[in-house]
């Protein structure tokens, strides 16, 4: 799904970036943080329902391309946002990985389709067709359920579109849910990321002024650290939504810089939509010291593992951010 490298070379590439091409971005975070900032009343997250939203996909089953939880998942999804949203549809395409010819669809909800400067927030919805990682080599060929790595930031993603159909923040919001995300073969990044390949190509909206994408933000013990390849696509609104989090007292974002890792997001930078993921890094490539946290890419990607809260903290950092800074970032 997504590889994690070493920050010791990404972070010396940032640092010559930081000296020599963002002294700007740091003054304007310094300006952002010097305004008063507005005041955040809600809407806030439903916890119950988020945990709802997560438990509707696990019980399609493993949602790989081509399998029968696939097209389940997908008509629940779109179903549901077409209630919510002002626009929803499918942005269907076909790509062939490793010989076989897979239909896919990302599903695309607009808010407020009127105003100009917009945000994407993004997650995949899609689950790994096998558990390469597991301990048990038996299961290495069978899907999983992905409930953090998938289930989860889409679960996030329709609680949001729940809280915006009821009140939206001056600033247009359009979520994007990418399908074949984790179709690739271990060391082969060519096979992963088909959704927001084709997106990026193909956007099928305005373009956003930036984007947000999450993945892997369900876990009970979450750690969500700065993430090097976000912080060189966007500083200043890393700087932001992690300040934001600060100031609420979450104990799940870190201020410190983790690793950095290939996700949908860096399809998006490269196509000029700057984009940063939220995203537990010491999942990916099962390198945290908590035995219970080594479950990326195995068959223990259950609902198990989650906390609501977890996930609705992400939420509301996001909302408040939404609805009070959104607008002044650039």
């Amino acid at each position: 799904m997504k590889k994690t490298t070493s920050f010791v070379s990404i972070g010396t590439i940032i640092l010559l970036l930081f000296i020599h091409g963002c002294s700007g971005c740091k003054k304007e975070a310094q300006n952002l943080s010097d305004s008063p900032k507005k005041t955040f009343i809600g809407p806030f997250m439903n916890e119950d329902s988020i945990l709802l939203y997560v438990q509707k996909q696990l019980e399609c089953g493993p949602r790989n391309p081509g399998s029968n939880g696939h097209s389940s998942c997908k008509e629940f999804l779109i179903n549901f946002l077409k209630t919510k949203a002002d626009t929803a549809f499918l942005q269907t395409f076909s790509s062939m990985v490793y010989g076989r010819t897979y239909e896919m669809s990302n599903i695309v909800a607009s808010f407020s389709p009127d105003k100009k400067d917009r945000i994407l927030l993004c997650a995949h919805w899609d689950s790994r067709p096998f558990a390469d990682e597991d301990e048990t080599p038996s299961k290495r060929t069978l899907p999983i359920l992905g409930a953090n790595d998938g289930a989860s930031g889409v679960a996030v993603l329709l609680e949001m579109a729940r809280t915006l159909s009821i009140s939206k923040p001056n600033i247009g919001i359009d979520i994007i849910l990418f399908d074949g995300e984790d179709l690739g073969l271990s060391g082969d990044l060519n096979g992963f990321f088909q959704g927001s390949r084709f997106a990026s190509k193909n956007y099928p909206l305005p373009k956003p002024k930036y984007g947000i994408l999450l993945d892997l933000v369900g876990d009970k013990q979450a750690e969500f650290r700065y993430e090097p390849l976000s912080q060189q696509a966007h500083f200043v609104l890393v700087d932001n939504i992690w300040s934001i989090a600060k100031e609420r007292g979450s104990p799940y974002f870190i201020h410190e810089t983790g690793n950095s890792v290939s996700d949908d997001h860096v399809m998006l930078n490269e196509q000029g939509i700057r984009t940063i993921n939220i995203i537990d890094v010491n999942l990916v490539g099962n390198i945290s010291t908590n035995p219970r946290r080594t479950y990326w890419h195995t068959s223990r990607d259950i609902l198990d593992n989650l906390s609501m809260q977890t996930m609705s903290d992400v939420g509301n950092v996001l909302l408040d951010f939404l609805f009070t800074t959104s607008d002044s970032v650039y």
